[in-house]
């Protein structure tokens, strides 16, 4: 109820902060969800919600968090956060068809995911252009550029720009997969799980219980009921609507 009822960017701001001090994929989870899975105008928002709350800007605290090992992985880290992404539905097709080759070039090629041009293309084209960027890359290559990732899933960097696609393009995709890990296995991920639904409550849970739905080959309701009790039960499966 706490999260459900404060406001979105300070909500956002606080998940960050709390990120940021905890170790794991999970957590890097956030800064990418907080930095792509809204809009441009949100992540202002959220930024200048962060100064207030923390008196440092979000992403002079990103480059300095001891927990981002990778100079490659805080680099592309901190464009993310950083970004003002142009938010209109205007595309360049022949932009698109050279950053498509730009990034096979650097997921395929080079067997290094994020090299100089691809943190360059992923953190700062519009929405609308790294789909028409993605859709050229099946097109031209056989196969999405997710695919290619996933099956690279070992690899933290790759799981990253994976994640980062994800929730800039089909941001359904991606929180069907963190509701659906924080439930199976032993226990309740329920920090992950309370995440999920309250953030995605009022902007595309339906698309996130089709997507659960049709990769899963289970209804998301079913699981939460299954796998929660009582009055969280209650206000998770208030929040995700009937199916």
């Amino acid at each position: 109820m706490m999260l459900w009822t404060v406001d979105p960017a300070a909500r956002d701001a606080k998940l960050a902060h709390k990120a940021m001090k905890k170790q794991g994929e999970r957590y890097v989870w956030v800064l990418i969800e907080v930095a792509c899975a809204s809009a441009p105008d949100h992540l202002v928002a959220v930024r200048k919600a962060y100064r207030e709350a923390y008196s440092a800007s979000l992403e002079e605290d990103v480059a300095a968090c001891p927990l981002y090992k990778d100079p490659l992985l805080k680099q592309f880290l901190v464009r993310l956060v950083s970004s003002y992404r142009y938010s209109g539905e205007l595309v360049d097709d022949e932009l698109a068809r050279a950053e498509a080759a730009e990034l096979h070039d650097a997921v395929v090629a080079r067997k290094q995911p994020l090299h100089g041009d691809v943190v360059r293309v992923v953190s700062s084209r519009s929405k609308a252009q790294l789909k028409a960027t993605f859709e050229r890359y099946r097109l031209d290559h056989g196969k999405a550029v997710d695919e290619v990732l996933e099956e690279r899933r070992s690899d933290q960097l790759a799981a990253v720009l994976k994640t980062a696609v994800w929730c800039l393009t089909s941001p359904e995709k991606h929180f069907a997969e963190v509701i659906r890990s924080s439930i199976v296995g032993l226990g309740t991920d329920e920090e992950s799980l309370t995440r999920a639904i309250v953030s995605r409550a009022e902007i595309d849970m339906r698309k996130v219980k089709e997507e659960y739905k049709a990769r899963y080959h289970t209804t998301l309701t079913s699981d939460v009921n299954g796998d929660t009790s009582g009055y969280y039960n209650g206000i998770l499966l208030t929040l995700v609507g009937p199916e």
